[in-house]
């Protein structure tokens, strides 16, 4: 049973005025004007999550907003760590740091993450490959690896938050079920597609004509 899309809805509203306030004032990105993108695909990762991860999720969205934090700006300076570290360092006062236990919750969770996406890499290759590489060591200037990326998000959650989501992935496998491939089949029915299946035979075909 997918968690409330009302409460969803809230969380990638929120999420959206703070994408599109990143860098405030300088001229936006083109994925900053893109709403319906943002939208499906914020969407197909909170469908895979609990009630209660994103119940938690949103106080952490609207604690960040009464305290006058950007939490996808402090995503994005997170992500710097890996990718730059010169200007992480120089913007690192500018944000909340995360603590011992939120970083250790956020390490486990990536783990968890990389090991499904790796899976998925061998199951769907061409679909997979697709988006983001998997590991830090693949990035470069405007293509950031999944590792970097999810590591910075994480770091933006609560340690509850972090908590509530751990114990659902670890539920979820109890169940044979992947959170990434519950994100990924959410983000390919968005586009179109029937199933990572029909995704992947698809994008197949195109390639061979």
């Amino acid at each position: 049973m997918s968690p409330d899309i009302d409460i969803i809805n809230k969380i990638v509203s929120l999420e959206w005025r703070m994408f599109r306030d990143v860098n405030k004032g300088k001229m936006r990105a083109e994925c900053q004007e893109d709403y319906d993108t943002f939208l499906g695909m914020r969407r197909a990762q909170y469908l895979a999550w609990s009630d209660n991860a994103v119940e938690l999720y949103l106080d952490d969205l609207n604690e960040a907003v009464s305290a006058g934090r950007n939490l996808v700006t402090e995503k994005y300076i997170h992500m710097m760590n890996i990718s730059e570290p010169s200007k992480h360092d120089a913007l690192l006062d500018t944000i909340v740091r995360a603590d011992e236990s939120v970083t250790a919750l956020a390490h486990k969770i990536l783990e968890k993450i990389l090991e499904q996406t790796r899976e998925l890499h061998n199951t769907y290759p061409i679909i997979s490959c697709a988006g983001r590489p998997l590991y830090s060591k693949s990035d470069r200037f405007g293509f950031i690896s999944v590792e970097t990326y999810q590591l910075g998000e994480l770091l933006t959650y609560s340690k509850n938050t972090l908590a509530t989501l751990y114990d659902h992935i670890i539920d979820m496998e109890n169940r044979g079920v992947s959170l990434s491939r519950e994100i990924l089949k959410n983000t390919v029915v968005f586009f179109g597609y029937e199933s990572l299946d029909d995704a992947e035979a698809q994008q197949r075909r195109r390639l061979v004509r």
